[in-house]
Parts: C-alpha cells; sequence; structure tokens
C-alpha cells in the first residue's frame, strides 16, 4: 500500500530532525508501583510442565486470564507488546517511519472508535474482566522487567486487546490485500447490473494454508472420534501458535494454542468437543467507486444528491531518530459507505465484513465454553467473526465443517467482485446474513469431514455437503481447492475404515495429487520428451521424469521438482507463460551452485532451523505437510519459516472421553535461547512425533517443571 503524502512528509520530517531538536516526544510516564500489586488481585496457580507449556488453573475465568498473559509475556513479551503498539496505532513512535503505514490503517478503519463506542455497551462484562485481567498479567510481567518494555506500552489494557481482534481478523480474509490493490493505480473495473453481470472469480490462494480433519466413529476402525488441528502459520511473530491449557472453575477447561494476545485459546478442544480452523476467503470487501462533485471535492454523488464528507484528522506520532518524534496530520474521509480514500486515479470507499464489530472475544469464550454441537453452533451465531472455517467434533460422534463469515446481506443483480458505483445507496448493505444460511456439512454418511483452504462444496465425499446452486453468488463463496484438498479427499476415501496410525499417516502425508493442475502440466511436459531441450538440461529432465511427486527428506529428486513447479504448484502466482523447460534450468543451476550436484536429498536443502541447530525436513508447499521456506543467501538451503506449526491430535473413545497429543515447531520459549524450551520440540516435530497433552492436574504434577503464582511473594516453587 503506498500513502505517498505521509511518506513524503516523512522525508521532511527527517531532514528538519536534522538541524534541529524541537521534535522531542517522549512516552508517558508510567508509575509501576501499582502495576507490581496486580498479583495479589488474582487467584490463579500456573505449572508448566516438563516441555515448559504453561497450565493454567484459576478460581475464575478472569483469574485464567491473568494466568496466560503473565505465561506469554514470560515467553514472548517483545513480541506481544509489539502487537499492543501496532493495534493501538503507536508502532510508528517506537519503529520508526516504516511502522506508518500500519498506524494509518488502524485509524482508517476506525478501530479505535468502534472500540471506544462499544466496550461497555456491546461487549459483555465477562469478556471486558477477562481481557481486563489478561492485560493485567502482562503488565505485571512488564512492571517485573522494565528494561525490557518500550515507551508507549504501559499499561496495557483490555480495550487493547478487543481492538486486536477487530483489526487484525479482516485481515485474515484480505482486507489489506484488497486495500493495496487500491492504492498501486492499476485500472479498476465497475460492476455492471444484472445477471449475465454475476461472474465469479476465484480469489488467488493464501500465501498460507491450514486444515483440519475429523473422523465419526463410523469411520474409524476403534469407533473412536478424531480431529485434526493443524493450521498453518509463520513460526514466529504476531501469528504464531502459542500452547496453553487453561482452566478454571466457572467452566473454561480448555487445551489448545492461540496468539501473542489474545486472551483465549483459537482452535483446540475441552472435554466436550474440539474445533480447528482455517482461512476461508469469500469475497467480504466491497470498494465503491465514488463521483465527486467537480466544484467540491468533499462532495460525492448519492441519489441524486451531493453529500458531504465526513472528515477527522489521523495523527500519527513517528520517531525519526533517537528521541525526536514528530505528529504527522493526515485527513481522514468517510461517506455513508464506510472510509474515503483519495487518490490520483479516483475516490473510493470500503465496506468490509466486520467493521466496527468488536464482539469477537465474546464469541470466542462461547466456543471456548460449549459443550455439545448446539451450543458450538449457537456461539458460531453470534456472528462476530468475519470469517474462519471450523472443523469441528465432539464426544457424541459429531463432526462438521462450517464455512463461516459475517456474509453481508447484498441484494441480488451485481458482480459483488467489482468495484461498485457509489452512487446508489442500496449498494450500501447494512446486514449480514443468519448463521443459518453458511454453507455446512453435518454428520455426512462419508463418516468423515475436512477443510485445507478450498471450497465448501468440497468437504467431504458423497451426500450430505453444500451445493452451488443453494448459495446467492453474491456470498463469493470460494470454488477452487488446493492440493493439500485434493489429498484429503483421495486418503481419506481410499479405506473404509480409518485407524489411529492411517490418521497420522494421512495428516503427515508428503506428496502431490496426480489431479492437481501442476501435475497435470508436468505430465504433458515430460512426455513432450527431452530432444527439445538443450543437452545440458537431459539429466536433469530425467531425474524430474523420475520424480514421484513426494517430499520425502531422503528424495534425491524432490529438490529439483519442487524448485521446477513452486511457480505452478503456488497458485497465488499467475501460471500464464510460465516456461517449465526455464524452470527446470534455473533449478538445475541453483541446485549446482549451492550443492555441486542436481540430486541432493531434499532433506539436505530443506531445513528446520532453530538457533544453531538444523534438521533435515519433509514436507512442501500445499503438501499435507505443509512446509514454506525462504533462502539463505549464503548457504543456499531452504529454511521452514511457515506452514505445520502447531499440530494437535484429539480422540474421544467409545464412552466420550478425551484425549489429546500435540507437537510445537520449537518449543514455549519463544525468544530465550538460553531456556531449555527454545527449541526442545524440534526435533519431535522435524520425526512426526508429538507429546502427551495432560488435562488432569493429579497427571501434570509428577511432570512439572515449575509451579507458582505470578507476582504472589513466596508463591513460587521452583522445580527446576
Amino acid at each position: 500500500m503506498r500513502m505517498p503524502r505521509i511518506l513524503m512528509a516523512l522525508v521532511l520530517i527527517i531532514a528538519l530532525a536534522a538541524i534541529t531538536n524541537v521534535l522531542s516526544t517522549s512516552p508517558p510516564t508510567i508509575d509501576s508501583t501499582a502495576l507490581l500489586s496486580l498479583g495479589e488481585k488474582y487467584n490463579v496457580r500456573l505449572i508448566r510442565d516438563e516441555f515448559g507449556v504453561p497450565h493454567i488453573y484459576g478460581e475464575s475465568d478472569a483469574d485464567t486470564a491473568f494466568g496466560l498473559g503473565y505465561a506469554q509475556a514470560e515467553d514472548d513479551f517483545a513480541t506481544l507488546q509489539d502487537v499492543v503498539l501496532a493495534t493501538r496505532g503507536k508502532l510508528a513512535a517506537v519503529r520508526g517511519p516504516d511502522a506508518a503505514k500500519t498506524d494509518y490503517l488502524i485509524q482508517l478503519m476506525g478501530v479505535w472508535e468502534a472500540v471506544d463506542e462499544g466496550y461497555e455497551s456491546k461487549l459483555s462484562q465477562k469478556a471486558r474482566d477477562v481481557a481486563e485481567a489478561y492485560a493485567d498479567g502482562v503488565n505485571l510481567y512488564a512492571a517485573q522487567h522494565p528494561n525490557i518494555v518500550e515507551g508507549f506500552v504501559l499499561p496495557i489494557t483490555g480495550k487493547d486487546l478487543i481492538a486486536g481482534f477487530t483489526f487484525k481478523l479482516p485481515l485474515f480474509y484480505g482486507f489489506d490485500q484488497t486495500l493495496s490493490a487500491l492504492f498501486d493505480g492499476s485500472d479498476r473495473e465497475l460492476a455492471l447490473q444484472g445477471d449475465k453481470a454475476l461472474t465469479f472469480i476465484d480469489h488467488a490462494r493464501s500465501e498460507l494454508g491450514s486444515q483440519g480433519v475429523a473422523i465419526a466413529p463410523q469411520k474409524s476402525s476403534d469407533g473412536y472420534t478424531r480431529l485434526l488441528v493443524n493450521s498453518h502459520q509463520p513460526l514466529t511473530g504476531p501469528v504464531a501458535w502459542y500452547e496453553a491449557r487453561l482452566h478454571s472453575k466457572e467452566g473454561w477447561d480448555m487445551a489448545g494454542a492461540t496468539f501473542p494476545g489474545s486472551p483465549v485459546i483459537l482452535h483446540g478442544h475441552n472435554r466436550h468437543l474440539g474445533w480447528s480452523s482455517t482461512v476461508n476467503k469469500p469475497d467480504l470487501v466491497d470498494v465503491y467507486q465514488l463521483t465527486m462533485n467537480p466544484e467540491n471535492d468533499n462532495e460525492y454523488l448519492l441519489d441524486g444528491e451531493w453529500i458531504e464528507l465526513e472528515t477527522r484528522t489521523a495523527e500519527i506520532l513517528v520517531r525519526v531518530f533517537g528521541p525526536f518524534r514528530w505528529t504527522f496530520k493526515e485527513p481522514l474521509y468517510s461517506s455513508k459507505h464506510g472510509p474515503v480514500v483519495k487518490l490520483d486515479h479516483g475516490t473510493f470507499a470500503l465496506r468490509w465484513s466486520g467493521m466496527g464489530e468488536i464482539r469477537t472475544l465474546d464469541q470466542y469464550l462461547a466456543l471456548n465454553k460449549a459443550t455439545n454441537m448446539q451450543e458450538f453452533e449457537a456461539a458460531l451465531a453470534i456472528a462476530s467473526q468475519p470469517s474462519i472455517n471450523q472443523v469441528y467434533a465432539d464426544k457424541e460422534g459429531n463432526i462438521a465443517h462450517y464455512y463461516n463469515a459475517m456474509f453481508p446481506e447484498r441484494i441480488e443483480g451485481w458482480d459483488w467482485q467489482k468495484d461498485l458505483p457509489g452512487d446508489k445507496s442500496e449498494l450500501i448493505w447494512d446486514s449480514y446474513l443468519p448463521f443459518s444460511t453458511i454453507p455446512a456439512t453435518r454428520n455426512p454418511s462419508s463418516g468423515f469431514v475436512f477443510n485445507a483452504n478450498n471450497s465448501p462444496y468440497l468437504s467431504s465425499v458423497g451426500p450430505g455437503q453444500p451445493q452451488p446452486s443453494e448459495f446467492s453468488k453474491t456470498m463469493g463463496i470460494e470454488t477452487g481447492t488446493t492440493n493439500r484438498a485434493l489429498r484429503l479427499k483421495r486418503l481419506l476415501s481410499a479405506s473404509e475404515k480409518i485407524s489411529r496410525e492411517d490418521f497420522y499417516r494421512i495428516k503427515y502425508d508428503v506428496f502431490y495429487d496426480e489431479d492437481l493442475p501442476a501435475m497435470l502440466r508436468l505430465r504433458k511436459f515430460i512426455a513432450q520428451g527431452k530432444e527439445r531441450l538443450p543437452v545440458e538440461l537431459h539429466p536433469a529432465f530425467d531425474l524430474l521424469a523420475s520424480w514421484d511427486m513426494g517430499t520425502q527428506s531422503d528424495n534425491p529428486a524432490a529438490a529439483l521438482a519442487v524448485l521446477t513447479m513452486a511457480r505452478l504448484i503456488d497458485s497465488r502466482r499467475r501460471t500464464e507463460g510460465v516456461d517449465l523447460a526455464q524452470q527446470l534450468a534455473n533449478a538445475q543451476s541453483y541446485l549446482r551452485t549451492h550443492f555441486d550436484r542436481i540430486d541432493p536429498e531434499y532433506g539436505e536443502v530443506v531445513r528446520h532451523q532453530r538457533g544453531d541447530k538444523s534438521w533435515p525436513l519433509d514436507g512442501g508447499p500445499d503438501t499435507l505437510r505443509a512446509v514454506y521456506t525462504e533462502e539463505d543467501m549464503d548457504s543456499g538451503q531452504l529454511y521452514n519459516v511457515a506452514g505445520d506449526s502447531y499440530i494437535m491430535f484429539v480422540e474421544w473413545d467409545r464412552d466420550g472421553n478425551v484425549s489429546s497429543r500435540a507437537v510445537h515447531n520449537f518449543g514455549s520459549a519463544t525468544l530465550d535461547k538460553s531456556s531449555p524450551h527454545y527449541a526442545d520440540q524440534a526435533a519431535l516435530f522435524v520425526e512426526h512425533k508429538d507429546k502427551a497433552v495432560r488435562l488432569k492436574l493429579e497427571e501434570l504434577l509428577p511432570f512439572a517443571s515449575r509451579d507458582y503464582r505470578p507476582g504472589v511473594t513466596g508463591g513460587s516453587i521452583e522445580l527446576e
């Protein structure tokens, strides 16, 4: 996203700062005395197991949230405070001009106006208590470690956490991508009215993926219900998974994972049910082309009348260097549609699902506490989560896939994928379709459901799946698929019954499906023969032709194949004109430059690294064993940076008793390289192994490494 006025002003500010010292704006001074006593307010016990994973036992939900905030701060305070600064719109005040875009976006979206207006009136008291208790846990840790706290951070408040949901969740379905495309100056296509204009175009697949699988008792060889929780995220940073076990006497009893700054488990399981979350990207953003008054550029045409734009001011505090900061002011505009941006190529208004929505924590708390399918669906029906699929299973043997989203209630007869004319008020939607209208697959006869960022119309096999004819095109529902979805369909359908071992084998599948368009293209390329290629490519061609479409760590053809096919496998990229012969030549050159041969074992090239340790890895982009890499410029090795991260296997036996196993890509100590938990799960992760999730206190205590009450004198029992 480009903001020329802001960036040009920043250049002038820096130049001015070089010759004057009048730009200093210091962060507010905080008295940490009160923060240091916060531990006395909460009755919570924090027990870390042998892997350092926090198991938090609180008297109340607020007590438990306080413990979660403190534990996350212990393990990843630097990321957490960056999340708070970004959400608060103060990141540029600490990080400098490069962060100004984020601060601008927060203000453009009106995040804090929505939070300030609705925090007391729209959000439940329970959600406020949980958010504020979590913030207290972070504040206590920060007060205990003042040397690591940036200015403009303390005190963290419950509002900061609620604003985080309001800001971040639209980014998962691509709001920021729509905005970036608006700023890039490319030609805009205006929608036409009429049925013939309703042409659905699939959104590009997201960079990363996720997957969830649920198996009903009739499909399991032992009559168990099984759930795979397997979201794919960056391995570090603000949306990297953090594992925790939460328990309170008010009925909060969750195990799973969350993000820094989220005071609740985002997916996992309780004793009754569980779910896996995957990203979906229906059309949830609308762009309107405004007709501006040629005699007054602050007036736009709506229903034949000129309407004045509402105006407010964005104030962005930017750190120039050292202690010097400057408050840059930028006008912000809004119309009846939503926020407005004035650009050289037009004036545009935006409207999106979740704008002004602050109740997301209420929905997540309800999901965490649901005890059956009816309660889970009632939680989804709160409809404060703009998007995200859920793959569901419970102790009663129910399974389901929900293509969950806040679908705008749009009028028929327009192609909502394109820009809309801004002069018709009938195109300004103001409500959402009810939960009952979303695509869902419940207890299909096949005995399984799945999602791997694919269309909801492929969620199982056979009857019980939603059909495209049942849903309005105005919903913009995806129709595309992924390699992972094709593999799940094939592998889950391959046998009448699925055992626990089968379930693990399917999750860790490392192959590309023969029906994937990229593999069809490869077969055609191979069938054309090597005679048309330069002779120096013949050995590489022969190696590529021998590839079994797998990414095993000892596979000698996989590195060449994945490097050759990357642009076709990654469907974010345009594939028109991709020359496979040239891609093969590039892959050959890369491997010979860095590894002196074209057939190194895949695990020699693709590595899982943590600190000074490195392991050979299997898996690749869009395989069920999902691995996304970045190149090390010196060695040429490709290091794992995203994909498979937190993985959880959940099962309920015939009597409805739950158990689970999980693994994290690195460990619970996110930043502390000296901690034994900095990389203690990495070897398990590489070897397709995991650890028990201990759900009962009596099972946990023999394995406790620490047992303490945060901030309470004498409340810590150090066992390490």
